[in-house]
């Protein structure tokens, strides 16, 4: 599904732009959709993912499935979440950021992709979504550079002229921000984001409660027996668990864990990050 251009820049720099790939007829159906629960969930968090058939589909189009592939290079992958959201005129800026999930924040040994949808594309009306090549390869805390606000910074990407049904494919550490734009008039700005967590480690659960339901009923609703991994539980830890084992541990938690000797990293195949 990509090509070796495609990949390339995916390793060196984070993200890899695929305009259009929704057609039009489609990406309006899920942002009807969308519509419907900002009316009925305004604080819509994702853990009711799987009531939504549109949004349902994204998670599992073969399409975003055989691009997580390559990414993944053949490993496999599990769902952790799906976010959906309408940003109207008047829609407020985030600062720099990234979303990968760990704790603490210690290296990149395996990837989390974020998949971005953009309904309605970017036109520089309503938000702008600013990049910042080669962060991935750096680890951070997640605000790290949250102090810097939407400003641009050496390097930045903007991302603001791309069609209706444009996906980003963006490696989840990658740091990111969204700038806000006054005009616009009535456009809207549908956004959805869907991530995946690579196999070979567990990570921290979407949430501190109802995760493992929110999992099971998607596997249930969706039903992908060539994917048994793809709601699985077991690539997950439970969040507050994690939180709770590091809070106010003192010095480097380094000292804490057991020796062991060095293991081969369970990534054969998949995209590297070189530092």
């Amino acid at each position: 599904m990509l090509s070796d251009e495609d990949k390339e820049q995916f390793r060196k720099l984070g993200y890899l732009i695929k305009p259009a790939i929704l057609d039009r007829e489609r990406a309006a159906a899920v942002a009807e959709e969308i519509d419907r629960y900002v009316q009925v969930e305004p604080g819509f968090d994702g853990s009711n993912i799987w009531k939504y058939d549109r949004l349902c589909e994204l998670v599992v189009d073969p399409q975003t499935l055989a691009i997580t592939d390559d990414i993944m290079g053949g490993s496999e992958f599990t769902f952790h979440h799906c976010h959906a959201a309408r940003h109207d005129p008047g829609l407020k800026g985030i600062a720099w950021h990234h979303d990968y999930e760990q704790i603490p924040q210690t290296n990149r040994s395996h990837i989390q992709l974020h998949v971005l949808h953009y309904l309605d594309g970017l036109n520089g009306t309503v938000g702008d979504l600013l990049l910042l090549p080669k962060s991935h390869r750096s680890v951070m805390r997640r605000d790290a550079m949250a102090f810097m606000g939407d400003q641009l910074l050496p390097g930045t990407v903007v991302i603001n002229d791309i069609p209706p049904g444009s996906v980003v494919f963006a490696h989840s550490a990658l740091v990111h921000a969204r700038r806000p734009q006054p005009g616009g008039g009535e456009r809207k700005r549908y956004f959805i984001d869907i991530a995946f967590m690579q196999d070979g480690v567990q990570w921290p659960s979407y949430g501190r409660e109802g995760w493992r339901e929110t999992l099971a009923k998607m596997d249930r609703k969706l039903h992908m027996p060539n994917r048994p991994k793809l709601f699985s539980e077991d690539a997950f830890f439970d969040i507050a668990d994690g939180v709770a084992r590091i809070h106010r541990r003192p010095g480097s938690l380094a000292m804490l864990l057991p020796e062991q000797p060095d293991a081969e990293r369970p990534m054969s195949g998949a995209i590297p990050i070189v530092q």
